[in-house]
């Protein structure tokens, strides 16, 4: 089973009469639709950075069983930047949903209705929704995919040809994709099942340079976002390391924190510390140049593992059981003691604000703690 909204999910049951009266105005075939070699497949997965980050599993197994069929992906923008070099998708098609990122207004639906009229320029054997979301069904649905599969967890069942079976039990997001992919006859390998980017980071002696640690205090909602107290405490421990290169990653949403986070911390430390923004392509390029990366649970703490960073994650309000980044690069924090985790991440209801996310820095790793 997946977290989803309970809200939404309960509305989407409740409309199971309008998707099947959709169906039969759009004369969806609901059984042995499709090739079983497929020419052409459409994948959908309009969530952000983490997420796409995530599906590289998925679509690494699927291009190792059908390497001549083409494989298209509709997602939003930074689809095409995290995912053009690594050759497991040949179109892109954008979108930016609204149910995803808000506040787009009439942008936003005219968005919309250019990813359906381009979804439908071509003929797909297969769509695969990997998330299970009926708006995602639809989506599949208006493209003309001749076999849809996906997982019912928001209704939407009449839409599919396939609903592929779930336990209930919350497990990773890749182990969910696993799970599609078995039951497509493509079973995963263990090597597979850890998202990787290009070549995994190798740190070369050769030449001695200044070690590079970045922090990346972020996040999409607020409630993910490190307190300031908590930041400070963890760029503390480094200031006796002089040999140490510390940076900050600024973003829009982050900046004012991070200008807190320098008043905050003595003059002699602050002065160290460089700042450093740019756009998600270039943020690729320098995740790939760092020793090290504390980041919140947050996309680029995705992809700074995916890239084979060490890369060490603070989870507070979610749980990090089925979203967590994975690989032998990846270290977890975080507190199993609050009793409110998980929750809506919208409000905090804990009466100490973000108490899941206070005194988090001692729960690192002895060992790690010792090389900070």
């Amino acid at each position: 089973m997946k977290h989803h909204n309970e809200s939404l999910h309960a509305l989407s049951r409740r409309l199971d009469p309008l998707w099947w009266l959709i169906a039969r105005l759009l004369r969806l075939r609901r059984f042995g639709a499709g090739p079983k070699v497929p020419q052409s497949i459409l994948l959908v997965d309009l969530h952000l950075l983490g997420d796409l980050v995530m599906l590289v599993p998925l679509l690494r197994v699927i291009r190792r069983f059908h390497p001549n069929a083409h494989i298209g992906l509709m997602a939003g923008p930074w689809g095409r930047i995290i995912l053009t070099d690594t050759g497991l998708v040949d179109e892109f098609i954008t979108l930016r949903a609204p149910w995803v990122t808000k506040g787009q207004g009439a942008a936003g639906m005219r968005g919309l209705l250019r990813a359906v009229r381009a979804s439908r320029e071509r003929t797909w054997d297969w769509g695969i929704d990997v998330r299970g979301d009926v708006r995602n069904a639809l989506l599949l649905a208006l493209a003309r995919a001749k076999r849809r599969v996906a997982y019912d967890f928001s209704g939407g069942a009449a839409l599919l040809t396939d609903v592929v079976p779930d336990d209930g039990v919350l497990r990773h997001i890749v182990d969910h994709h696993a799970d599609l992919a078995e039951y497509l006859c493509m079973p995963m390998t263990a090597e597979e099942r850890i998202p990787a980017l290009g070549v995994p980071k190798v740190t070369t002696p050769e030449t001695p340079r200044s070690r590079l640690v970045g922090f990346h205090f972020g996040a999409s909602m607020i409630l993910r976002r490190m307190p300031l107290e908590e930041a400070c405490s963890l760029v503390l421990s480094f200031q006796n390391q002089q040999d140490t290169r510390l940076i900050l990653v600024d973003a829009p949403e982050i900046r004012d924190l991070n200008s807190a986070l320098l008043r905050r911390l003595p003059a002699n430390c602050a002065a160290r510390i460089e700042r450093w923004e740019g756009t998600l392509s270039e943020l690729i390029t320098f995740l790939k140049t760092l020793d090290k990366l504390y980041a919140m649970d947050s996309g680029p703490a995705h992809l700074a593992a995916a890239l084979g960073v060490d890369t060490t994650v603070f989870f507070g309000p979610h749980l990090s059981q089925a979203v967590r980044p994975t690989g032998r690069n990846v270290t977890v924090v975080e507190r199993v003691d609050v009793p409110c985790r998980p929750c809506d991440q919208h409000r905090c209801t804990n009466v100490k604000y973000q108490e899941c996310l206070t005194q988090v820095v001692p729960l690192l790793d002895p060992a790690q703690a010792r090389n900070l």
